[in-house]
């Protein structure tokens, strides 16, 4: 191992290649720093194969590396401060605990590049067409730009740096007008970063974070080779662009987030008692169906009613025990004595307890239509003009073109279910 202290040595022993020199191994092929660090400046090394050479514990500024292949070569704990790398092409290389500071990579062929412990600040690269397994991960602070380039099999892990945690820093890796295919994103902070106009396909973002201006529109993706994102990762980033989500990850929900929080908390519902006339009983058996697939506990008459007791005390019984009232509101239904004797027992029960219980959701516009005057017999009227005006004090939802289940939009109908299920959480 030769020991070496000056930029003139350095310079001998990087550009050595004699056969005496290819027929030796570790000595030739790793240096010793003398003392400290050794600094080199203002360095050009122009169409040199650097074949499985060492570096270490050197600081390069300025240097201009030119045309230099760089094979099975490690760069271990040195500094590269305004140096360019032009033209060169790294094979099973690796940058080990160093710093890469104002340094760019332009025109550079990658086939097998590990960065690890690496504090990379203000890099490029810019016009690399082919760069292949390229690994970022460990220690550091990255603050990346990738232009123009071919990237497949990129493989970014997350920095561990407390430090940066503290002040509340975050990584920052740009892409601009690149294509990258087959690559894998995992635990990476990506709120602060950027694709612009990139070409995605068949990337892994594993328990990573996006920001509101991570993905912008111009961004796309060939054919039908959506990238993937997993439950993680879209939970901890704000609501994704809904044209990014289709274009993107091929995801048509631009709900995804609060149905994936639905999957993933425990959440506790209300347990519901369903007033309807049976002329909707149809509709209501649908509607109880959904609601149960969702873990919602209902009563149903045409299901839950037991044999051998009065009705009326069923209703009030089931009404006294469940939560509330979800009250399918019809033209049959405000006409029913049995469904208005259920929104009076209803809206007793909210006036004793001050709690909600009424829950109305309608399948035509006749509760908003109807007046005082025309409900009958008369001695009912005010009664049940109480229970209509209770009803429209409330928000409805609109349920009208879901009545017929062979013509429903599913996805509509699903937006709205999943409106209907969020109120009816406790």
């Amino acid at each position: 191992m030769e020991k070496i202290n000056n930029k003139d040595t350095f310079f001998n022993w990087i550009t050595q290649e004699d056969q005496e020199h290819s027929n030796k191994t570790f000595r030739y092929n790793n240096y010793f720093v003398k003392n400290g660090m050794l600094y080199v400046s203002e360095l050009t090394l122009d169409t040199i194969t650097i074949f499985t050479k060492n570096f270490e514990s050197t600081e390069f500024e300025n240097c201009l590396f030119f045309n230099c292949d760089f094979h099975s070569s490690i760069m271990m704990a040195c500094i590269f401060k305004g140096s360019r790398f032009i033209n060169c092409k790294f094979s099973q290389s690796k940058f080990l605990d160093s710093d890469l500071i104002n340094c760019v990579f332009e025109s550079c062929t990658i086939l097998g590049l590990e960065w690890a412990d690496v504090i990379a600040q203000n890099v490029h690269f810019n016009s690399c067409p082919e760069m292949l397994d390229l690994s970022l991960r460990g220690f550091g602070k990255r603050e990346i730009n990738f232009s123009e380039c071919y990237l497949h099999h990129l493989d970014i892990e997350p920095i561990e740096n407390h430090s940066l945690e503290a002040k509340g820093e975050v990584e920052v890796i740009n892409f601009y007008d690149c294509i990258i295919k087959e690559s894998s994103f995992d635990r990476v902070n990506l709120s602060k970063s950027k694709f612009i106009e990139c070409n995605l396909s068949l990337i892994q973002f594993s328990a990573c974070e996006f920001g509101v201006n991570t993905f912008l529109s111009s961004n796309e993706t060939p054919g039908n080779e959506f990238n993937m994102i997993d439950i993680r990762t879209i939970l901890n980033s704000p609501p994704i662009d809904r044209k990014v989500l289709e274009t993107i990850f091929g995801i048509n929900s631009v709900d995804i987030k609060e149905y994936l929080i639905d999957l993933t908390t425990e959440i506790q519902f209300q347990s519901i008692f369903i007033s309807y006339s049976f002329a909707d009983k149809k509709f209501a058996k649908s509607i109880n169906e959904t609601l149960q697939r969702r873990g919602i506990m209902t009563f149903l008459w045409e299901l839950d009613s037991p044999g051998g007791k009065p009705l009326k005390d069923i209703m009030v019984d089931n009404i006294k025990e469940k939560d509330r009232i979800l009250f399918i509101a019809s033209k049959d239904s405000i006409k029913s004595r049995a469904c208005q004797f259920e929104l009076t027992q209803g809206r007793k029960k909210q006036e004793m307890s001050w709690e909600d219980v009424l829950f109305p959701i309608h399948i035509d516009n006749y509760l908003f239509e109807t007046t005082k005057e025309r409900i009958r017999p008369i001695e009912v009227q005010e009664e049940y003009w109480q229970n209509i005006e209770e009803l429209k004090r409330l928000n409805s939802l609109d349920f009208s073109e879901f009545i017929n289940s062979k013509n429903r939009e599913e996805r509509s109908f699903e937006k709205l279910i999943h409106r209907l299920i969020k109120g009816l959480r406790k």
